[in-house]
C-alpha cells in the first residue's frame, strides 16, 4: 500500500541520514550550539471528517516540504564534500605534483597581488585631462616645448609693455616740460617788451623835457633787448625742436607699444588655446600630467600583461588539478593563497566543516520533522480502518 512504501522511504533515508553522520563525525562537533525549535502538537478532533482531513493533508504537506529542504541540502551538502575531498587530494598528491602546483598557485598570487595594486593607484589627473593626453599623444611633447616658449615670450612681453608704458610716460613729462618752457619764454618776452617799451617812454621823456643825451642810456637798451630778443629765439627754436623729437618718440613708442599689445593679445590667446586643449592652467601642469600620463599607461600595460599571465597561469593551474583528479577546479583560481599558506588551507577546510556540520544539522532538523509527521499519520491510521483508508487514498491520490 502507499502507506507502506513511505513508512519504507523513511526507514531508507534514517539509514542514509545515519550513514552520513557516521562519516562526518570524523569533522568534530559544531562550535556554534544547536538552535532547537519544538514544533507544538496540534489537537483536533478525528471524529470530525472535515477537520481530520484537513489535519491529514497539512501532515502530508509538512512531509512533503521537508523532503524537499533535505534534497535541496543535500544538493549542497554533496557540493561542500567535494571540496573537501579534493582538499584531501592536493594534500595526498606527490610531492613533485604538489611543488608544481604550489609554484602555479604562488604566481597566481603574486600576479593578483601586483594586478589590485595597480588598481587601487590613483593617478593625479582628471577624466578630461586623461581624454586630452589620448586624443594628442603624439603632439604632447611638442606643444609642451612651445607652450613653455610662449609662456616665457609672454613674460618679455609683458616686461617690453611696461618698458614702453614707463618710457612713454618720460616722454610725456619731457611734452609737458617744453610746453611748460615755452609758455615761459611768451610771458618773459612779453613783459620785457613792456618794460623795453615803458623804457623807451622814459628815455624820450627825459630827452624832450630835460634835453639830456640819452644816446648812451638808448644804444644800451637797444643792445639789452636785441640780446634778450636773441637768447628768447635760440631757447625757443631749441624747445620747437625739443617738441619736434620728442613727439616722434612719442609717436614711436605709441606705435612699438601697439605692435607688442597684438603680439600679446596674439600669444594670450594661443596661451588660453593650448591651456583649453590639454585642461591646464599652465605649462607646468601639463608637464606634471603628461608626466603622470605615461606612467600610468604603463601600468596599465602591465595590468594587460598580468591579466594575460593570470590567464595563463589558470590554465596551467586548471590542468595540474585535473591531473590530480580534482572535480571543482575553478574556486582553486580565487583560493590560489590557500595552496600556498597552509594555514589559509587550515582556515578554508575548517569553514568548509562548519558549513557541513550546519547542512547535516539542517538535515538532521527535517528528518526529525518527516519523523514526527510520519508517527502522527501511522497513530492516525492505527485508530481506525476508516482512517487508514482516507490516508492510503490521499497518498495515491497525491503520487
Amino acid at each position: 500500500m502507499a502507506f507502506k512504501k513511505w513508512f519504507g522511504r523513511r526507514k531508507h533515508k534514517k539509514e542514509i541520514i545515519l550513514d552520513t553522520q557516521e562519516q562526518d563525525r570524523l569533522d568534530g562537533p559544531s562550535d556554534e550550539p544547536e538552535e532547537k525549535v519544538n514544533l507544538e502538537k496540534e489537537h483536533v478532533d478525528l471524529k470530525n471528517k472535515m477537520l481530520r482531513l484537513d489535519y491529514i493533508q497539512r501532515l502530508y504537506e509538512g512531509i512533503k516540504e521537508a523532503k524537499r529542504q533535505c534534497q535541496d541540502i543535500k544538493v549542497e551538502y554533496g557540493q561542500v564534500t567535494s571540496y573537501l575531498k579534493d582538499i584531501q587530494l592536493m594534500d595526498q598528491a606527490p610531492e613533485e605534483d604538489k611543488a608544481a602546483l604550489y609554484e602555479t598557485a604562488k604566481a597566481i598570487v603574486e600576479l593578483t597581488k601586483e594586478r589590485e595594486s595597480l588598481k587601487r593607484r590613483k593617478y593625479k589627473f582628471t577624466d578630461a585631462q586623461k581624454q586630452a593626453m589620448e586624443n594628442f599623444e603624439p603632439k604632447v611633447e611638442k606643444d609642451l616645448g612651445n607652450l613653455k616658449e610662449y609662456e616665457d615670450y609672454q613674460m618679455k612681453i609683458q616686461h617690453d609693455m611696461r618698458h614702453l608704458e614707463s618710457e612713454k610716460r618720460l616722454l610725456l613729462t619731457d611734452k609737458r616740460d617744453i610746453v611748460r618752457r615755452q609758455s615761459t619764454l611768451r610771458l618773459v618776452s612779453k613783459v620785457l617788451g613792456f618794460m623795453l617799451a615803458l623804457f623807451g617812454v622814459l628815455l624820450m621823456t627825459i630827452w624832450f623835457v630835460f634835453e639830456v643825451d640819452i644816446q648812451v642810456p638808448f644804444l644800451a637798451t637797444i643792445f639789452f633787448a636785441l640780446a634778450v630778443s636773441f637768447i628768447i629765439i635760440i631757447e625757443s627754436r631749441k624747445n620747437r625742436t625739443d617738441m619736434v623729437i620728442t613727439e616722434r618718440k612719442c609717436n614711436r613708442a605709441v606705435s612699438l607699444a601697439n605692435r607688442v599689445k597684438i603680439k600679446y593679445v596674439n600669444n594670450t590667446k594661443t596661451i588660453d588655446y593650448m591651456h583649453s586643449k590639454y585642461k591646464v592652467r599652465n605649462a607646468t601642469e601639463l608637464e606634471f600630467v603628461y608626466d603622470q600620463y605615461r606612467k600610468a599607461k604603463r601600468e596599465w600595460a602591465r595590468q594587460r600583461e598580468d591579466a594575460f599571465l593570470l590567464n595563463e597561469k589558470n590554465e596551467i593551474l586548471m590542468q595540474e588539478l585535473e591531473g590530480l583528479g580534482v572535480k571543482d577546479k575553478d574556486i582553486w583560481f580565487h583560493q590560489a593563497n590557500a595552496i600556498v599558506e597552509p594555514k589559509e588551507m587550515v582556515e578554508v577546510r575548517h569553514s568548509l566543516n562548519e558549513r557541513r556540520q550546519k547542512l547535516r544539522d539542517q538535515i538532521d532538523y527535517n528528518n526529525g520533522i518527516m519523523q514526527d509527521f510520519l508517527r502522527e499519520l501511522e497513530r492516525i491510521r492505527n485508530k481506525s480502518p476508516e482512517y487508514a483508508q482516507e490516508i492510503e487514498e490521499l497518498l495515491k491520490f497525491n503520487e
